[in-house]
């Protein structure tokens, strides 16, 4: 590599499957590639995060699997997948922000929909770094870019304690997430969960645990310790994102959760889906068998509220029913009633 290419950004792209390096060589030595420097396997120059992104997207999901990357300005790093340091590259601004940024969570009421009360409040996480806000769908992207899911799932679930507990109204239940695969073993979410709910002195059946997407842990011995270390020591227990998938029913028969979610991709627009409606019904049967309340996510229509009451849900979350605030709101129990529609 010649001082000048050293000189530019970049990556080196390596593989262990020769094919996919001659395919990605084909590809970054196009004449479309413009600008940018190629040198066997280097890509360099202005816009290179650009021209790897195309790259990956000419390659199969299982050529994409094999491709790793070292960027130029950090050579005696660890070669990761491609996509990963593209990633990285995206949310350069993380581990700024795990230093000193701000967690502060927003609350979204879940709704009876029978009496339209407030059953509890999902807190749900935003971030400060200087004066820019951030969404939690972007802070965990950027969590996982970074390898850093139990530094993120620590602070936020911290930060949603610390600052829902005393903000909770009376009789409702906080819903605080939980990553499983940030969970590294049973000592260590019980360590980053429980001494905080015993400096506020709360009453842990007030608080339920929400696990995010629990299939993707695939330690299904662990994600079940977890869950009863928890209980033992009085909270509740949900799963996120039930799509009746099966790894999804497995862990709902596993788990026996006291509240189960049903993904927002089978609430939206369920109203002009048989197939959806009937899925539904089957999840909520399952889940009532189980003992399980029921919560829609993702409602924020009419239309979908009436159709997840129909089927026999228990509680609705979503736009229609309010918005994630700073400060749990009260709830318009109109929104329930047959005067609302």
């Amino acid at each position: 590599m010649t001082s000048a290419t050293a000189a530019m950004d970049g990556v080196r792209l390596l593989s262990h499957r020769p094919s996919v390096l001659y395919k990605v060589e084909h590809l970054a030595t196009e004449p479309a590639a413009g600008d940018i420097a190629v040198e066997g396997l280097l890509l360099a120059g202005p816009g290179w995060d650009e021209r790897l992104r195309t790259l990956i997207k000419a390659l199969s999901v299982s050529e994409r699997a094999c491709l790793f990357a070292i960027r130029l300005a950090d050579e005696q790093s660890l070669p990761v997948p491609a996509e990963t340091l593209l990633d990285r590259t995206r949310t350069d601004w993380f581990p700024e922000f795990l230093s000193h940024g701000r967690m502060r969570p927003h609350f979204q009421p879940i709704v009876d929909l029978t009496t339209g009360l407030a059953y509890g409040r999902e807190a749900l996480m935003r971030g400060m770094l200087g004066a820019v806000e951030l969404r939690g769908g972007e802070l965990l992207a950027a969590a996982e870019a970074h390898d850093a899911l139990f530094s993120f799932d620590y602070r936020a679930r911290t930060a949603a304690l610390e600052v829902g507990l005393p903000l909770l109204p009376p009789g409702e239940i906080l819903f605080v997430n939980v990553d499983p695969r940030a969970s590294l073993d049973v000592e260590s979410t019980m360590r980053t969960t429980w001494p905080v709910v015993g400096r506020l002195n709360a009453d842990p059946s007030r608080i339920c645990l929400e696990l995010v997407k629990p299939e993707r842990c695939l330690d299904r011995d662990l994600l079940l310790a977890i869950t009863t270390e928890h209980r033992k020591r009085g909270a509740l227990v949900a799963l996120d994102d039930l799509s009746g998938g099966p790894d999804s029913l497995a862990c709902l028969e596993l788990i026996k959760p006291d509240v189960a979610k049903i993904d927002t991709a089978l609430t939206s627009g369920i109203q002009h889906s048989v197939g959806r409606r009937a899925l539904v019904k089957a999840l909520v049967e399952c889940a009532h068998e189980l003992g399980a309340k029921v919560v829609a996510e993702g409602v924020e229509r009419v239309d979908e509220f009436r159709a997840m009451a129909e089927l026999g849900v228990d509680l609705g979350q979503g736009f229609y029913f309010g918005q994630p605030t700073e400060k749990p709101m009260a709830v318009d129990t109109r929104l329930v009633r047959p005067s609302a529609y």
